[in-house]
């Protein structure tokens, strides 16, 4: 069996309390009260999250692309009763795929997605007809929306590095010892620029509208820097400028009828 280290038990634990502590009270207030509801977490990562959707009631599954965090996910879940599995949401038969789900979530995955239009569409077949989408992800125009910030140049973890000219493009190959996973997932992200805009106009496309947002200058994932969330107020309904100062977003989403 495989080592879980130190590291692997804190990410596992940051996980469970952003869900514990401030989406599943958003989700309280939406009236999902997960009374034995059933939800599929996309893209599960160490399976901290889904341990807490399954601690407060719900009937969780949820799958990965990356083989050792679904190994994880399952070796922390201890006695909880669900399964991680790997899969590939661009898979035609991904996991679960046939099943239809009360809650879908994906918590800081949607940005990294390549096809997001095909994506969605997807996530709508899996999706029952009173059923929600639960999407977060930082803003690409906000301070660390490249997620530049797993660099180990102290210049590319500067805030608004990668909107400089040529920081991506150029600069970012020339910091030794990167990296290279890191180095080019920030390529990725810098090409799809996935921006609130954007995303609401895919939304549209998508045939998707907004139950509710929440907006964060401090998103509650920097808890695990030891911040508190702090909201974007009314500086998250300026167009623009809501783009830089919002740097985690959390979005709850329904079929439009």
């Amino acid at each position: 069996m495989f080592e879980i280290t130190d590291h692997d038990r804190k990410y596992w634990q940051y996980e469970y309390d952003v869900v514990a502590k401030h989406l599943l009270p958003l989700l309280k207030e939406c009236g999902l009260n997960s009374n034995g509801e059933t939800l599929l977490d996309v893209g599960c990562g160490d399976g901290g999250g889904v341990s807490a959707f399954y601690d407060a009631g719900f009937v969780c599954k949820g799958f990965d692309i990356e083989t050792r965090r679904v190994e994880l996910a399952n070796a922390m879940r201890q006695e909880r009763n669900f399964e991680m599995v790997y899969g590939n949401i661009y898979d035609e038969d991904f996991p679960y795929s046939k099943e239809q789900f009360d809650l879908i979530v994906l918590h800081d995955v949607f940005e990294h997605l390549g096809k997001k239009e095909l994506v969605l569409e997807k996530l709508k077949s899996c999706l029952k007809s009173d059923g929600r989408i639960l999407i977060t992800f930082p803003p690409y125009y906000s301070a660390y929306g490249a997620h530049q910030q797993l660099l180990k140049s102290k210049m590319g973890k500067l805030p608004f590095f990668h909107l400089l000219p040529f920081s991506i493009p150029f600069l970012i190959d020339k910091f030794p010892n990167e990296e290279k996973s890191f180095v080019e997932e920030i390529k990725k992200l810098a090409s799809l620029k996935m921006g609130i805009h954007k995303f609401e106009k895919l939304l549209e496309r998508c045939g998707l509208s907004v139950e509710q947002v929440r907006k964060y200058i401090i998103g509650p994932n920097h808890i695990r820097f030891g911040l508190k969330p702090i909201s974007a107020g009314w500086f998250g309904n300026i167009p623009i400028l809501n783009e830089i100062v919002s740097s985690g977003i959390v979005y709850l989403l329904k079929n439009k009828n």
